[in-house]
């Protein structure tokens, strides 16, 4: 019990008080029906010294410690995963939110009302805080924990007077195996918005979860048998346990072995697994050391151990045991069947050491056929295999089937930049993160090096559409990988049996095209499927084709949009903008050729024609006696991370006597956040060379004082999706706000795009926004018209 330093309860006026509160009973408010329940609880915290008047937050796990308990509750976490995040939805605007515990009580996660966050800050309902009933007295958590049963505590009710104003109903969460309390779910809110409802909807929530374990534990059953297959199939006797030290499977020998040795198998026999103590009451049940040494091999799914396989020593001076199949098998339950392997009596028994090393390449071989060696998920011919399985069923029992294809935004610009193991260690989280949103998946595979693939079964299209949304958002936080903080947003394209297609190939085939539509949106999109997308594939066939030749044949020209000082009007600078022309298909807007030549791998060959015209041309004005003001050139991320980039701009600005401060660079917010860390040192060796940096359309992606802080940037560049919301969204105008304030207190200005009328203008001077650019000063002009505003 966690004390409070009191050397007798009496002497403290507030432990008085709840002695006289226990015994009358005062502080029943709520259910009758658990009263009894209740004063049990009060008369232990009163026994415990818990201080009735505690202030502070609840005994909290260091950060470190937190992740060594987080790792150790992953399955609890990823079988909660999918609930907590419907709650995110569910729970907002009703002033509740859903918690979820270890064992101990100790918060792993958090989920619901936007707007608790101060208050459950303020009350350490936060990860890493402990609510056990000894801590922080009678509360719904802790009292579950400690009676094992669901519990609602209403206002008073608690123990602890500062937690009185809110009212909470929580439920253990059981082992499906053993039953064993694994963890408790809890639903809190503020004792005036509070349901009713809340304590059946915990429970049930609770059962899910113990129903979503129960699924987990099979499927992983079912992961390490496909993994396990060719080691019971051995002559020698073999055992294999999961990776709790359980056993799952014997072969025939492996019975007869342990029974020369004075060992009954069953199925309750145990090896020792790191990391996880046995009670006294099991320790008969463990296989001797002396049979385990240098004989378990770990079995692995990507870098996740599955479970272990245990090769048994054969007896020195004994022949081969096929027909003695001891009575002891036959008590084995049906979660450890007996194999018997095929021609077992015409095998030898010599060279177990050759036979063991070509075993476990079979094994990995026979893995990596129909699964990804790195993240262990199905690959590509298991998932066709699988799609073509679940149509069949789809036609015999409808429910709904859903293909999935999800690609990340910038992955190869951080495999470019951090190396290809730092981008396996990304695929490894990111896989993760998919078993935990897409928990219910029929399947879930990886198809290509950063391409993921979900069939989803059951669902609607409105639920798919909301299933699909948090899982983007859920990919869009920040990754944190050996201390780099990176982001990898994503793009789902989703096609839908039937109305996609009837086949496993179509299916795939069509949201592949509705993935490509999503990615040409930009990142965090999706798109569904439709009839049209064929006729936009085969329109961005025709401009990939028409951009080569562009590039070859210089059909590209710069026009320039002027940038004015909105206080003075004066003219400051002005934004490069590419612009082709095609023989055959015109005047093709950038909106559309530049995520075609992004796709195609073509933007930093444009963008480099675009560089070397620009100072071609600054250079030219100069020769003329003109001094144009400073021109903004975009960059793309490839350019960017190649290696000797600023060297080869510098080396460029000196053949053509252009002085660095002629020009900016503009990059985009996603450009940056693949590699935080080196994206600075790169605006640093750029800013000592007099080179401007921009960030253009800031405010539509992760816009980050985080980040912003640790990147000398000159200047941001409001989108104009929010300028041009000015006058009818007020959430805009606060965005727009609240950028210019961010900007100003880290010495950063800021240009807004896209203005277009007087009163964006006045409301972005008063607000003290410096710069802009838009159609109310001028459209983008070509280089004679620019000319003129110079003179």
């Amino acid at each position: 019990m966690r004390g409070t330093g009191l050397s007798r309860p009496e002497n403290n006026p507030q432990v008085k008080t709840a002695w006289h509160d226990l015994l009358v009973g005062a502080h029943h408010v709520g259910n009758g029906a658990l009263r009894d329940v209740i004063g049990e609880s009060w008369r232990r915290c009163v026994l415990g010294r818990v201080d009735p008047a505690r202030g502070e937050a609840p005994a909290r796990v260091e950060h470190d410690d937190l992740e060594t308990l987080r790792a150790a509750n992953e399955r609890l976490i990823a079988a909660s995963a999918p609930f907590m995040m419907q709650s995110r939805d569910q729970l907002a605007q009703t002033g509740t939110v859903m918690v979820l515990t270890d064992p101990q009580g100790v918060v792993l996660d958090v989920e619901g009302d936007p707007q608790l966050r101060q208050a459950i800050g303020e009350f350490g309902m936060t990860p890493g805080n402990s609510w056990s009933e000894s801590g922080i007295g009678t509360n719904a958590i802790g009292t579950a924990l400690a009676l094992a049963q669901p519990i609602q505590v209403h206002g008073a009710e608690h123990f602890c007077e500062p937690i009185q104003r809110w009212t909470c109903s929580a439920s253990v969460i059981r082992d499906p195996v053993d039953g064993s309390v694994v963890g408790a779910l809890d639903i809190s809110g503020m004792s005036r918005d509070y349901s009713a409802h809340s304590l059946p909807l915990v429970v049930t929530t609770a059962n899910s979860i113990e129903n979503r374990l129960a699924q987990m534990e099979l499927e992983e059953r079912f992961q390490l048998l496909e993994a396990g297959v060719a080691a019971l199939s051995a002559a020698r006797g073999v055992a294999l346990f999961d990776a709790r030290g359980r056993l799952v499977k014997a072969n025939e020998r492996a019975a007869p072995l342990l029974a020369a040795e004075g060992v009954v198998l069953t199925a309750e026999t145990r090896i020792p697994v790191a990391g996880r103590a046995a009670a006294d009451a099991e320790l008969d049940r463990f296989l001797p050391a002396r049979l385990l040494a240098d004989r378990v091999e770990p079995l692995f799914r990507g870098r996740r151990v599955l479970g272990y396989v245990v090769s048994l020593p054969e007896p020195a001076m004994r022949a081969p045991v096929v027909d003695e199949v001891d009575a002891t098998v036959r008590v084995l339950s049906p979660s450890a069947t007996v194999v018997v392997p095929e021609a077992a009596a015409a095998r030898p028994v010599s060279g177990t050491g050759e036979r063991d090393a070509v075993g476990d390449l079979q094994r990995r071989l026979a893995f990596l056929t129909t699964h990804d060696g790195l993240t262990g998920l199905a690959n590509r011919k298991l998932l066709a295999q699988r799609l073509g399985d679940a149509l069949v069923q789809e036609r015999c029992a409808p429910e709904g089937v859903g293909v999935l294809l999800i690609n990340l935004y910038n992955f190869k610009d951080i495999n470019h930049t951090l190396g290809h193991d730092f981008g396996d260690l990304l695929l490894e989280q990111v896989a993760d993160r998919l078993r935990r949103c897409l928990a219910d998946a029929h399947t879930l595979a990886r198809i290509g090096g950063d391409e993921f693939a979900a069939i989803v079964k059951g669902h609607s299209v409105e639920a798919l559409r909301g299933l699909v949304a948090r899982t983007l958002d859920y990919l869009g936080a920040s990754f944190c990988i050996e201390e780099h903080d990176v982001f990898a947003a994503a793009s789902i394209g989703i096609a839908i049996f039937p109305t996609d297609g009837d086949t496993a190939a179509a299916l795939l085939k069509n949201a592949d095209t509705a993935l490509h539509e999503a990615k040409a949106l930009g990142r965090n999109r999706f798109r569904f499927f439709s009839a049209g997308m064929q006729d936009l594939v085969r329109a961005r066939m025709s401009i990939g084709t028409g951009l080569r030749a562009a590039i070859e044949g210089d059909r590209f020209r710069v026009v320039y949009q002027p940038q004015y000082r909105l206080e003075a009007g004066r003219l400051v600078g002005a934004e490069a903008l590419v612009r082709w022309h095609d023989p055959e298909l015109g005047d093709v807007p950038p909106s559309r050729f530049i995520p075609a030549a992004e796709e195609a791998g073509l933007i930093v060959s444009i963008n480099d024609i675009v560089m070397a015209k620009v100072l071609a041309q600054i250079a030219l004005w100069r020769m003329r006696g003109l001094e144009p003001p400073r021109i903004s050139i975009n960059v793309a991320a490839q350019q960017l991370r190649e290696p000797g980039f600023v060297e080869q701009l510098c080396r460029r600005l000196d053949e053509r006597a252009v002085p660095a401060g002629a020009i900016c660079l503009e990059l985009t917010e996603g450009t940056l956040l693949a590699d935080i860390e080196g994206t600075a040192r790169m605006f640093e060796r750029l800013g000592r060379h007099g080179i401007a940096v921009s960030i253009d359309d800031f405010g539509t992606g992760y816009s980050s004082l985080s980040y912003l802080t640790r990147l000398p940037v000159h200047e941001l560049k409001v989108d104009q999706s929010f300028v041009q919301g000015i006058a009818s969204e007020a959430g805009k105008r606060s965005i727009i706000v609240a950028i210019v304030d961010m900007a100003h207190a880290l010495g950063i200005e800021v240009l807004a795009e896209g203005i277009e009328t007087e009163s964006q203008l006045a409301f972005l001077r008063e607000r003290r926004c410096e710069m802009g650019q838009g159609y109310l000063f001028h459209r983008p002009l070509g280089v004679d018209d620019f000319e003129k505003l110079m003179v």
